[in-house]
Parts: C-alpha cells; structure tokens; sequence
C-alpha cells in the first residue's frame, strides 16, 4: 500500500512539473521591426511580437517586463490580452521610446498567472548620426552620400542603409528612424498607396526625400505629382559642365551629357512641404559618369546646402521622446492639493509624542491603568478615520485629470501633437483610458529613477490601469497627428525695430493668450477667439540676453507651475519666428472613461514665415540666427549659455548665417553697444585671410563685402579680445541679417 501511493505521488509530481514544460513547448514567440530594426535613440519603436500556439489553446497576456520571470505580482509590466486557437498565430504590437527599450526587456506569454514562455527582447543598437534609408533596385545607389563624422560640420557621421520596398512602415511616425529617404527611379517592388501616404506626411513633420528618375523612369515621380510637379514625357540629356556650374564651380566637371527625366528642368529641384523638403533628382544617380566621379561626394554637399536640406537636417533638435515637461506639469491637477509631509509627521508626533503619554499618565493616577491597552490604541484609530474624512475631501473631491498638450500647426490639414495626461481615481482601483485613435500612447509608472511603461493596452485605442492602490495617480504620454483643425493666416514682416502685420485665428479653438516669438523675445497679442483677426505691430529688440519673465516673482508654488509651463511652451523650440496660442479649452486626446473633472493646458504653435519688405529682402532680426562658441584663449570663464567673462585673452564666436534660406545682401551687429565698448573687435576676411578691425564703438555693417567676409561654410566669425588683467563682461553678439528668400 505505501508502496502505491508513493507511485501516485511521483507521477503526480512528474506531471505537475511537467504542466511548464508542455505549455512552453505550445507556444513560439518570434520578434521583429519595421526596417529590419533600423532604430534612433531620439524616435519610438513599434516591437512586433508574433505568437503562434502549436496543440493547445492560449488565452492569457504577452508581456514586456524587464524581468525574466513573473514572480514578484508588483513588478512593472507591460501588457496586453492574447488568445489563441491551437494551431493559430497572431501578432500584437508594442509602441515604445527608444531609450526605454535599452534596457534588457523580456516578451513573457502568461496564462493563469504563470509564465509559459519568455524570450529576452534583442534589439540592434541605436544608430548614431544621420541615417539615410535607400529603396533602389541597385544596392550602391547614393552608397556616396555616406560622410564621416570628421567631414561634417557638426562631427556627425552620415550612414546610408539600404531599405526594401516591403520593409517601409505604413505610418509615418516609424519613419523618424531616418533622417533622409531616398528613392531611385529602379525598383523590383512598387511602394503601395498607404507607404506612399505616409511618406508624404513624413515629409510635412521635417522628413527630406531625395527622389532621383531617369528618362522614362516615371515611378514614383507623378506620384509625388501633388508636392512637386514634373511633367513627363519631355526626356532628354543635359551638358555635365553647364548643369553644374552653380554647384561645382572650382572643380572640372566630367565631360560629356547625362540623361534627363525632364530637360526643361535643372538637376536638382527642391520643394518645401510643411517642415521638410522633397528634392527631385532629375537624373538616375546610378548612371555614369556622375555615379563614380572623384567630386561626387562635394558636390551632393553643396546640392544639399543650396537646395535647403542640411538646414533642415542641421535645424532638427533632439526631442526627449518621453515628453517629461509635460509629464512634470500634468501632475500638477488643479484643485488636487496634496499635504505636505510636515503636517502629517506633526499629527502622528503629536500623538505619539504628547497625546498617548498624557492618557496613560491620567489613567495611572485615576486606577484604569490597564484601559490604556485599549483607549490608546482605540484613540490611535480614531485619529486614523478622523484624518482620512476630514482629509480626503481636501485633497481631492472627485476623480481628476490633467492633459498638457502641445499641438504644432504644418499646414490647414495637418498638425503634430505632443501630449502626457496623469490620471488620479478616489474611489476605484482600476479604470480605462480611450486614446485618439492617430495618437500613440504608453501607460507610464514612476518609479525609483525613472518613468516606467506599466499598464494594460489592446495596443491601438485603450488603456487600462487596474489593482490600483488607493488615491495612486497614473500616467501616460503619447504622440501623433492631427488633421483639418486650421491654422493660423499670419502676414508679418520686420521694418527697421519692429515686426509688423496682422494674424487670423482660423483654428478650431480660442485662445487666453497669444504671442508672437521672434528667437529669445516673444510679443503679446492677448486673447485671441476664434475668426478673429489682430493688427501686430511689436519692438524687436537688439536683445543681448533673454529676458526672464519670472524672476520678479516671489518663489511659490505657482511659480514653480509657470516655469513648468514655460519648458512646455519651449520644448524642441528656438530658432524661428512663430505664433504661440494658450488654451485651456478641452483637447482630449486621452480620456478617462470614469466620470470625473478633466483639466487641460494646450500650446497650439505654428511656424511663421516672415514676408519680405517693399524692396524685396527679408529681415531675420537679432536673436533669431545661432551664435556658436569657435575658440577661447586666456583667461574666461561662462556664467551662462549667454554671458562670458573675458580677462586678458580672446573669445572667437561663429555667426551662424548659414542657417537662412536667404541669399544674403546685409549683415548687422551693434558692437555699438556699451557692452562691446571695452573689447577690441575683428571679424574675419575669408577673401583675404585677414582679420579685419572694427573702430570701437560702431556698428559692424557688411553689405558689399559681406561675401568676401563669410567662410566656406557662409559663417562669419567674430573675435573679442581684452588686453587688460581685470575681467569683463561679454555678452553674445546677436546679429541681423537682410536677403533675398531662394526658395
């Protein structure tokens, strides 16, 4: 008898341990990317995760944890339902930063609360530099627009990777891998309707394509017909030299005609659309003798400085994917007025402290020693319930959120939005949130160091928060696009000081306030409504330090609040003249689904144009253009990114006109100023490779000279030296600069 019941006991064991084998052994899990991985740290990933059951039903969750195992029930993960026919396959999708995915993550199948199969996430490294994505029949097509880090300008390496029709996203958000998309004229594959979709709403949110065709190599040409129109059927060739003069000047050209997909327009043509650019190539880049010349490389250089994508590559700034600004603000709920530590280390001390010792001292002295076994720990628990109702109406009446929302305008159709929601719920442990559906969301944890992804997705529309603890604020942050809300109509130009003109509010929201920023100033409008139009007529000062708006405020709470929503307002920004509208009107692109009191704080943005004047040129006024720290000798220190300290020695900076789509007729610095007064001052004649002085005291004007004065990168530097042993104050010098727009 014992003999047979240790017999059952084995073979029950042997199943029991046997159960996870036999269910990881039902389930394959297999992991891919869109572009074959092809990843930047500054871009989401969407993480494709196919599982495929082979003799048994699954019904249970996939999960990214960033722990091999499920066994501790609080760690964060990732999540979403899965279930499964035996023999089925399906495929859910994870939409994540990429610094998030850095880490070591694990894709876990769990049924039941066990986990049946785990496979660590690999993912290939980031790429470093700008990252140029080819889909051409040849494999060695633009393999020249590859630069070292040491050949560019801002020591950044250019790779190109070579990307399949089949392996394009059909979203144009997973685009943002790239930095540049080119395209032949040669391909096995056609790019379908939804590809092309979004590779031209790509183009709107700042992507360049380069777009190269031979003669009857339509292909895509009239298919970007609506961006940049060339008419087909008018094939021919071009002289090498005369095309290209303009760019290869200095250097003999090969000799001889080159093919043409339209010889009634030039080589290269470029069209802005929102904040990119399509270049057309008018040629097949693979034909000869373009294809192998020494001076190809130089000369796709000076193609993309003159055709305007090295400014819009060079003007890209690096975006925190993970919007902590507006993570930071959303905390901030209105009306949701946490207690500060101090009061409740007051209440408890106090008790512990003075109340508990008094009650046990009064009922020594009555003879009801042994009350305080129960008195004092009942008053305890008193002070417990007293606190939470007392207290909890305080803090917060009902369930909350606050949406920070930044929404930039390209065009009347199209607008980028940036967005990060947290959600408290007072009396639930679990609730759901509906995401636009053009939005890409992710639940977020804080944790110890850092925001963490946690929650439960279907990974499209929903997101769910479930076995809360109580009073537990959650959040989420996503992205995406927004279509056929307007835009602004702005016509402003700068005369003299001032920025004048008039703006339009053709959105679909009103405005508290409105502004108008030129670089470092910004110029109120006031409120602005809906339909309503305004007359601008602002100063644009010759600013030689931004202004800080907050610093006449007492330090306060909310004070604290304006300065997180002035890192709202700034985020990514600088560097252009745009409208700035502030709303608190609701934009819900994330709602929670219980009933509850939403809040929102909206930056609606767009990029303003400035018009020329009556003669035709442009003004891009001070404050506008970069100034870059060149060199430094002697003795200096900084104090901020705007002030130096100079004693005896020299401070070199670079004027960054390179940076203008202007072919520039006048260049201004008010070394006037008192400031400047001190210093001796030269700029640089590339012409004659001589520093050339500027008498003290006076403004430094280049018009005629100005293009003998601007190096080969069309920078002007400009050298302040101070011969005495004391040190002064040296501001940096904004400039201003006049031209004609060349595109």
């Amino acid at each position: 008898m014992r003999r047979s019941w240790m017999l059952a006991f084995v073979v029950a064991w042997a199943c029991f341990l046997g159960q996870p084998a036999s269910a990881e052994n039902n389930v394959d899990i297999e992991i891919n990317m869109p572009m074959s991985g092809l990843i930047k740290y500054e871009s989401w990933a969407r993480v494709g995760v196919t599982i495929s059951s082979q003799e048994k039903d699954v019904a249970g969750f996939v999960e990214l944890s960033r722990k091999p195992l499920a066994k501790n029930q609080r760690q964060t993960n990732l999540r979403q339902p899965v279930k499964l026919e035996k023999g089925k396959s399906t495929t859910l999708f994870f939409d994540l930063p990429v610094q998030l995915l850095l880490d070591d993550w694990y894709v876990q199948v769990t049924q039941n609360g066990q986990v049946i199969k785990s496979e660590k996430l690999r993912l290939p490294y980031p790429k470093d530099g700008q990252t140029i994505g080819v889909v051409n029949e040849g494999g060695n097509a633009f393999h020249f627009l590859a630069v070292n880090a040491s050949q560019t300008k801002q020591n950044r390496s250019i790779s190109v990777q070579t990307v399949s029709p089949d392996m394009l996203p059909d979203q144009s958000w997973m685009l943002e891998s790239l930095d540049v998309l080119a395209i032949g004229g040669k391909q096995k594959t056609p790019i379908n309707d939804t590809q092309l979709n979004a590779i031209k709403e790509w183009i709107k949110l700042g992507g360049v394509v380069i777009l190269s065709a031979g003669p009857e190599q339509d292909g895509l040409v009239q298919r970007f017909a609506d961006i940049l129109p060339i008419p087909p059927g008018n094939k021919g060739s071009v002289n090498i030299a005369e095309a290209l003069r303009v760019y290869m000047d200095d250097k003999p050209a090969p000799p001889g005609n080159i093919p043409v997909y339209n010889k009634d327009f030039p080589l290269f043509v470029a069209k802005p659309s929102g904040k990119g650019l399509l270049l057309f190539v008018n040629y097949d880049v693979t034909l000869e003798p373009l294809a192998s010349w020494q001076h190809n490389l130089l000369l796709w250089q000076n193609v993309m400085v003159q055709q305007g994508a090295t400014t819009i590559l060079e003007n890209k700034r690096y975006l925190d994917q993970m919007s902590r600004p507006f993570l930071e603000l959303s905390k901030k709920i209105p009306d949701v007025q946490t207690p500060t530590p101090v009061w409740m280390v007051v209440l408890w001390g106090g008790y512990v402290l003075l109340v508990a010792p008094l009650a046990y001292i009064v009922l020594k002295r009555i003879g009801r020693r042994e009350w305080a076994w129960g008195i004092i720990p009942g008053v305890a628990v008193l002070l417990t319930i007293g606190i939470f109702a007392f207290g909890k109406p305080l803090v917060v009446k009902t369930n909350a959120s606050y949406t920070v929302s930044e929404i930039n305008i390209l065009d009347e159709h199209l607008a980028r939005a940036r967005t990060a929601a947290t959600f408290l719920s007072v009396d639930k442990d679990g609730y759901d949130v509906i995401v636009e559906p053009s939005i890409v969301a992710v639940p977020l944890t804080q944790g110890r160091r850092d925001y963490e992804p946690e929650g439960l997705t279907d990974g499209s529309r929903l997101l769910s928060y479930r076995n809360l603890p109580y009073l537990t604020p959650k959040q989420a942050t996503g992205f995406g696009v927004l279509r056929e809300i307007g835009a602004f109509d702005v016509n402003v130009h700068v005369e003299e000081n001032r920025i004048v003109g008039q703006v339009k509010n053709n959105t679909l929201y009103s405005y508290e306030q409105a502004y108008i920023e030129v670089g470092l100033q910004r110029i109120p409008i006031g409120a602005l409504k809906k339909g309503e139009e305004k007359q601008i007529d602002g100063v644009v000062e010759a600013l030689f330090m931004p202004r800080d708006q907050l610093q006449e405020e007492a330090d306060s709470p909310e004070k604290r609040r304006k300065e997180m929503q002035e890192n709202v307002i700034e985020y990514g920004q600088g560097g252009q003249v745009r409208l700035i509208g502030i709303t608190t009107d609701p934009i819900p692109l994330m709602k929670m689904q219980e009933p509850h009191q939403s809040y929102y704080w909206n930056v609606v943005n767009q990029t303003v144009q400035l018009q020329p004047q009556e003669n035709g040129n442009v003004v891009m006024p001070y404050g506008l253009l970069n100034v870059d720290l060149l060199e430094t000798t002697g003795d200096y220190d900084s104090i901020n990114g705007y002030l130096w300290q100079l004693g005896k020695g020299s401070i070199t900076f670079e004027l960054r006109t390179d940076m203008t789509n202007l072919d520039l007729k006048r260049l201004l610095v008010p070394l006037d100023h008192s400031s400047y007064r001190p210093f001796r001052v030269e700029y640089f004649q590339q012409k004659s490779g001589k520093w050339r002085l500027v008498d003290r005291g006076t403004k430094l004007v280049l018009d005629r000279e100005l293009q003998d004065a601007l190096t080969v990168n069309h920078t002007l530097l400009l050298r302040f030296s101070n011969d005495g042993p004391s040190r002064l104050s040296l501001p940096v010098p904004f400039f201003q600069v006049e031209g004609v727009r060349k595109w």
